[in-house]
């Protein structure tokens, strides 16, 4: 009540003096004094509100003071953005974060602080956060001063009025949450989790490809893994094993030694290994296994083993035929006649045999000691006993000296082999002399210096008498042959002088007969004089080649004209393939080694051809003769190079020859600096092949224009172009190549398809394909076509050669867009076809 008469008597005083109606106004002492007193309450009550004001006021100073220190020590980076995008605050954490000052911070706008690949992202987030009211939490990439930074960031929309000075305090406070390390660790913990998968996995696949089988138990020894070796050996899948306890595997005799080892590794947790086990094999036997079991233990317990396991049946049943055969070849070593002896450097016999123990208490023991002193000579005052009177002496009668065999093996650390040691007992020339045959091989160890020598030692007494023997009968025999070969030519001069005289004369027909075999008699009589002659020439080295330039050609064509008789009075078709090639080299011996081969082609062939042709190859010169005749068996081919050995000449037929001839001509051909070679079927035919070394061949000479039309073409040269030539029939592919090679192109040779692809990925490239078009395999020329012009292109020229005339094989050659000649063929025909195939192939490829 009295709060409202004093707020009656306030508006009446404040009429009053709003109104100026209180000057001249009649006012009573008890009004005057009542607005006096009501003037002093509202002062003392305006003094209260002042004061209540200024404590309000200091209560919200301090209070934006704590929430502005609050704001500072906020340990995420705070922001205050306004609508422009501009940052009007910054909290401590912020300066921080992105180490800029405060100063910097403030006024900067926020596109400065975010990776440009996020701006969009950003600000569409801050507009639909004030748009909405909604915002997702999510990261952004920012800049900050040293590097990029991780935020999670956070928004909410605030109202903060603007200060004193009108500045803009912004409408949207942003916190960061710097989540750089922790993506970084995040990185790093998949890393490591993706590592620890591939390692899982390595392991795994390890698992899977080692040999041994691999089963993983739990504690209670059932199976809870199986590797694909496992179940290879058992037989069992995966899903059989799994679960299955592993003692059901178990059997045969040592099932109570397997069971007992799995039962107490798992227990104790010891490895146990079991080297004769036997494990069950799904629908056969038991198979022998060695079985390995490994306990796993987690922080003390045993929660499971690995059980290892390998089929050893075979090993085991290698280790007793090991063993068997170690005992067969210990009887065998001990049963020989010949001592073999083992010994450590320092001298202990560590492996002998019966006869070396022999051997060893006697005058040899020297020989087969690795500590043996040198053998020197006896001097002059040496003691006269039986030892002093011993002599060592070599294969040439010389007194040994220097180490003995196995003491030098081991000296020198290399073998000495089949040395020849003579024991003579005294110092007579014709002294008893007991002779070995000594070999020593030093064996090496760790370091590779020798720690023992293996020695044997053979008793060759008997064979050195024999030896002695045979150099006089050899002896003998020289002395023989050159009084023989002496004084049967003049007899058989005579002879021969005598029966072409009596053939002269007009004699019966009986008597001409007879006058004929007499004169081949003799004549064959002085062919093996001949021989035997050439013989000793060659073995005495009487014979010396003289080297000077020849053309092999004229030898070749001079030889078919010799021998073309002779092959058609025998029906057989004699074909040469001349080569024009200057070589160095004595041209007589030459021609006379070709005549021996092209004398036994002709001799041992009943019926077909012989084939006589050269050519280049690796560099070398190499001649060829080809036949079609009876062959040579495999366990000759080493046999007819001796002297006097004929194949199917039992009964000495002298009208097949005498056996000398090859004999005489590998003596050539090694004079000349050459080889001889030889490559038959028995019953098919044979090819002699004589090499001349790549030094003895000259520049290419040419041959000058000759009467036969055909040959000058074989001296011309068609160019270079690679040819590939695939053909089964040896003599064939043989005179095809020596013709391709007269008229210079490159041949290269194959027998089947798979060789010709050899040689194509072996970097050949044909210019182009003559091919037969029956090959072995069942294969086809036309099959080999499309392969390598699929590789080289389709314009890739063929040759198809074929017996067969039928319309289906034209129809198919032309498909294939080959040329087709039918056998025979004839030189000039498939001359013309080779080189109008390279000529349109040529044309072709300028127009493309």
């Amino acid at each position: 009540m009295n709060g409202f008469r004093n707020e009656r008597l306030r508006k009446r005083a404040e009429q009053a003096l709003n109104s100026g109606g209180f000057e001249g106004a009649e006012v009573s002492a008890t009004t005057l004094k009542e607005v006096l007193h009501e003037l002093y309450v509202h002062q003392a009550e305006l003094e209260i509100q002042n004061e209540e004001l200024r404590t309000a006021q200091q209560a919200l100073e301090a209070s934006r003071i704590q929430y502005l220190q609050l704001f500072q020590s906020v340990p995420l980076a705070c922001f205050t953005i306004n609508a422009a995008g501009i940052i009007c605050e910054a909290n401590v954490a912020a300066e921080r974060q992105f180490g800029l000052p405060l100063r910097r911070l403030k006024g900067r706008p926020l596109t400065l602080m975010v990776e440009s690949l996020d701006h969009g992202r950003l600000f569409t987030a801050l507009a639909r956060l004030r748009d909405s009211g909604q915002w997702t939490r999510q990261e952004y990439a920012f800049v900050g001063a040293h590097s990029a930074i991780d935020g999670l960031t956070d928004a909410r929309v605030i109202e903060l009025e603007a200060g004193p000075d009108g500045v803009d305090k912004g409408d949207v406070l942003l916190t960061i949450t710097d989540v750089t390390e922790r993506n970084a660790w995040v990185g790093e913990l998949q890393n490591a989790r993706d590592e620890a998968e591939r390692t899982r996995a390595a392991y795994h696949h390890i698992l899977q490809a080692v040999a041994d089988g691999i089963c993983g138990l739990d504690a209670r020894g059932a199976v809870t893994f199986v590797n694909a070796a496992a179940q290879s050996m058992t037989g069992f899948g995966a899903s059989e094993l799994v679960g299955r306890s592993f003692t059901a595997l178990i059997g045969g005799d040592a099932e109570e030694e397997s069971r007992r080892a799995l039962t107490l590794s798992l227990a104790d947790g010891l490895v146990r290994q079991v080297s004769n086990g036997r494990l069950r094999r799904q629908g056969a036997v038991d198979f022998v296994a060695e079985l390995t079991v490994s306990p796993i233990l987690q922080n003390g317990a045993i929660t499971g083993a690995v059980v290892a396991f390998r089929d050893v049946t075979a090993r085991r049943a290698a280790e007793q035929a090991l063993a068997e055969s170690e005992r067969r070849h210990r009887t065998l070593v001990q049963s020989l006649s010949e001592g073999l002896v083992m010994r450590s450097v320092d001298g202990t016999v560590m492996v002998a045999n019966a006869m070396a123990e022999r051997l060893m208490t006697g005058p040899t023991g020297v020989l087969l000691d690795p500590c043996a002193h040198p053998l020197e000579s006896r001097k002059p005052g040496d003691r006269t006993g039986r030892a002093a009177r011993r002599r060592f002496i070599g294969a040439d009668g010389a007194r040994l000296t220097g180490l003995p065999p196995a003491a030098k093996a081991v000296d020198s650390g290399k073998p000495v082999v089949e040395q020849i040691v003579g024991i003579a007992e005294g110092d007579e020339a014709a002294a008893p002399t007991r002779w070995l045959r000594v070999s020593s091989h030093p064996v090496p160890g760790a370091d590779g210096r020798p720690e023992a020598v293996v020695s044997s030692v053979t008793d060759i007494s008997a064979i050195k008498s024999m030896e002695r023997d045979l150099n006089v009968a050899l002896d003998a025999k020289e002395r023989f042959m050159a009084a023989a070969s002496h004084d049967l030519r003049q007899p058989a001069q005579a002879l021969t002088l005598l029966s072409g005289l009596l053939l002269k004369e007009p004699i019966p027909e009986d008597a001409r007969r007879i006058a004929t075999q007499l004169r081949d008699t003799v004549a064959s009589l002085g062919g093996l004089l001949d021989c035997l002659l050439d013989i000793s020439k060659l073995e005495a080295g009487l014979v010396t080649p003289h080297s000077a330039p020849v053309e092999v050609g004229t030898i070749m064509e001079r030889l078919h004209g010799e021998f073309r008789a002779v092959a058609a009075s025998s029906g057989l078709a004699l074909r040469t393939v001349p080569v024009r090639l200057g070589v160095c080299t004595d041209g007589g011996l030459l021609e006379r080694v070709l005549r021996n081969l092209l004398t036994n082609a002709i001799r041992y062939t009943r019926q077909g051809r012989v084939l006589f042709g050269a050519r280049r190859r690796n560099g070398a010169l190499r001649f060829e003769v080809w036949d079609t005749g009876i062959g040579i068996p495999e366990n000759q081919l080493d046999r007819i190079f001796q002297d006097f050995y004929q194949i199917g000449n039992a009964a000495r037929d002298r009208r097949e020859g005498l056996g000398m001839g090859l004999s005489i001509a590998r003596r050539l051909v090694h004079m000349l600096g050459g080889t001889i070679e030889v490559t038959s079927t028995s019953g098919k035919g044979s090819c002699f092949a004589v090499t001349l070394p790549q030094a003895a061949i000259l520049d290419q000479r040419h041959c000058g224009d000759s009467p036969d039309d055909s040959a000058a073409r074989i001296g011309e040269a068609d160019g270079d172009a690679s040819v590939l030539l695939v053909e089964d029939d040896a003599v064939i592919r043989m005179a095809l190549a020596l013709m391709l090679d007269g008229w210079g192109y490159r041949v290269t040779e194959a027998g089947s398809v798979a060789e010709a692809l050899e040689l194509v990925d072996g970097a050949l490239m044909p210019d182009l394909v003559l091919t037969d078009y029956r090959l072995p395999d069942g294969d086809t020329g036309l099959m080999l076509m499309d392969t390598l012009r699929r590789r080289f292109g389709p314009d890739l020229p063929g040759v198809l050669l074929t017996g067969d005339t039928s319309s289906e094989r034209l129809r198919e050659a032309a498909g294939a867009q080959c040329a087709l000649l039918h056998k025979p063929i004839q030189p000039d025909d498939l001359r013309r076809t080779v080189r109008a195939s390279l000529e349109h192939r040529d044309v072709e490829t300028e127009t493309t």
